[in-house]
């Protein structure tokens, strides 16, 4: 999956998904305190003081359950999706971090009294390489004297790598982020349908209709990565893909057939030009290097083995129709 995935942010637009990223992979006692049901989306467009537009389109905020000295506090989470590792994220989230208190502090009214609310930087990352980039900024840092290193910007996001997750985190009851990760991380037909009926369960009718389109879109997207050439119609609903599945199925058995026929040909017309070779050079001897090409340019094994009928008889390269 691409960096910055538009169907990631979509599944990260609806409350229930950011709910269960928190509940099922943030484990710290704090998150038990969040009150889920004032979960609410938040502005992600933000502008620089020199105008330069930066944009994270995944951001909420919500409540804690009890107040916190004289008012209320608020987190706000910032998304990042990855595909491939990001050396200086650290940076570029401290970055983020700071326009968005920005445009807080412009637009909630912030006194100087008051206090800015906590923000969660999230990177999720689904790429095959392990993630390396440190998590805290300050250790990209060069090593200064104590007295300077604590004037030196902090930051440590929270980072979710789902190809290293271990088994029992994909596989949460029901935890939406959890099926997802178990879906895209699928190793195979066997593993495909049953985090697709795993999604089709988790999602009763009644949710809403568009988390249950936005999964099944997705799964016809893994399809068609994991099968190029197959022809995959889209669907409307989960409990249409294992119909999909079937149609893979199908194919599969279909291009495997298909690919030991062209093996057996492929493998005809090398074993027929090596012979060829062979034969000429001891008829004629070494093989001028544009006969070779033009051997190689032929891909009928009949149109070899016509050749190889002819080179003992004939008198010259030039009378099999060569050089």
């Amino acid at each position: 999956m691409a960096g910055n995935d538009p169907y990631y942010r979509l599944f990260f637009s609806h409350p229930r998904m950011v709910e269960d990223l928190l509940r099922g992979f943030v484990h710290e006692d704090w998150v038990s305190r969040l009150d889920f049901g004032t979960l609410e989306r938040v502005n992600g467009s933000f502008v620089s003081e020199d105008l330069k537009d930066r944009r994270n389109d995944v951001v909420w905020r919500l409540r804690w359950r009890e107040k916190d000295g004289d008012g209320w506090f608020y987190v706000y989470l910032l998304l990042e999706f990855q595909s491939t590792p990001e050396p200086f994220m650290a940076v570029r989230l401290l970055v983020y971090v700071g326009l968005l208190l920005q445009e807080l502090i412009r637009t909630q009214g912030f006194k100087a009294a008051d206090r800015l609310p906590p923000i969660l930087p999230i990177v999720f990352y689904n790429g095959r390489r392990p993630w390396k980039a440190p998590l805290d900024l300050l250790a990209l840092f060069a090593p200064v004297p104590e007295d300077l290193r604590r004037r030196l910007p902090r930051l440590e996001y929270f980072l979710l790598d789902e190809n290293r997750l271990a088994p029992e985190a994909k596989e949460q009851a029901g935890n939406l982020v959890s099926a997802l990760v178990q879906l895209e991380t699928s190793a195979g037909s066997e593993d495909f349908s049953r985090s697709t009926q795993r999604l089709n369960a988790l999602l009763p009718k009644e949710e809403p209709a568009g988390l249950r389109r936005l999964f099944a879109s997705w799964a016809v997207e893994i399809l068609r990565r994991t099968h190029r050439g197959a022809t995959i119609p889209e669907v409307e609903d989960l409990e249409e893909v294992p119909m999909l599945e079937e149609a893979i199925i199908a194919w599969e058995k279909k291009a495997w057939r298909r690919g030991r026929k062209e093996g057996r040909e492929e493998g005809r017309l090398l074993g027929t030009r090596r012979t060829v070779f062979r034969l000429l050079e001891q008829r004629f001897g070494a093989i001028p290097a544009k006969v070779r090409k033009q051997l190689q340019a032929i891909s009928s094994p009949e149109d070899l083995e016509g050749i190889a009928d002819k080179i003992l008889t004939a008198g010259s390269l030039q009378d099999l129709g060569l050089g």
